[in-house]
């Protein structure tokens, strides 16, 4: 491709407009979680609008600030270039939240900006359990038309981590054909539990619908606030939000006990 005669930036800040990030100067090893927000954040946005095209770069970038250096993702790009104008224009405004797209958020922080947890340790984790829950979606026809494109944009960019999510998804699928659907307690990496009742889900959804457990339809379920067959043992879920979080990423990393 020809070099840029000229390059504006879009300036994209390191996070969703709407969710915590790390702060400099009072996150503690700030520029780890920061960089790993970024990194994510880029996959985001590929994942909602698409891998960039030629005429853009969008890359993760060194600001200088009165407190410390910080990364954020900035979009340069040739503006004699319709495509790449295009692009940058739809991107621009960037995401208002992280699940508006599958991800969970990379980092909880406490209010002092401190890391309470993080959710991925890289991006092609992150990427990758993001296909393999909206694969889930999808096998079982519960997925919409724009995560469907979500689903082939992460695809496209990051195809190793695709051929991780898909020997996962291989997994679920085998592990499915061996269990017996019944009452189950859910155990997740993290400490709660959720107990699933299949045969309340599955009267309450009635029979125009094919059976179905936890692994397919807990996400879809949340999202129509069905949850009556789902109890949930953990002080921290507050919000539909926060329910809907844990069990879309249910879909991608579990362990039944």
């Amino acid at each position: 491709s020809k070099s840029m005669a000229s390059t504006e930036i879009a300036y994209m800040g390191s996070a969703p407009a709407e969710e915590d990030c790390a702060q400099v100067g009072r996150t503690p090893q700030f520029e780890r979680y920061n960089g790993l927000e970024v990194a994510i954040y880029r996959a985001a946005i590929i994942a909602r609008w698409g891998s960039p095209p030629s005429g853009v770069k969008l890359e993760s970038k060194i600001c200088r600030h009165d407190f410390g250096n910080y990364a954020e993702l900035q979009a340069r790009y040739d503006p004699e270039d319709e495509t790449a104008c295009s692009y940058v224009e739809a991107i621009e405004n960037g995401l208002a939240k992280w699940m508006d797209v599958g991800f969970l958020a990379p980092v909880h922080y406490d209010a002092a900006s401190r890391v309470i947890e993080t959710n991925y340790s890289c991006r092609n984790e992150a990427v990758c359990r993001v296909i393999v829950s909206l694969e889930r979606q999808r096998i079982d026809s519960f997925g919409s038309p724009a995560e469907a494109i979500f689903l082939a944009n992460l695809r496209q960019a990051y195809p190793q981590s695709a051929a991780e999510a898909d020997q996962l998804l291989q997994q679920l699928a085998t592990e499915r054909t061996i269990r017996a659907p019944r009452d189950r307690r859910v155990g997740l990496y993290y400490p709660y539990k959720l107990t699933f009742y299949p045969a309340l889900f599955n009267d309450h959804r009635g029979p125009d619908y094919p059976k179905g457990d936890v692994i397919d339809v807990t996400a879809h379920e949340l999202r129509l606030g069905r949850c009556r067959y789902i109890a949930c043992e953990i002080g921290t879920v507050l919000t539909v939000d926060d329910a809907l979080a844990l069990c879309w990423e249910h879909m991608a990393r579990y362990v039944i006990v």
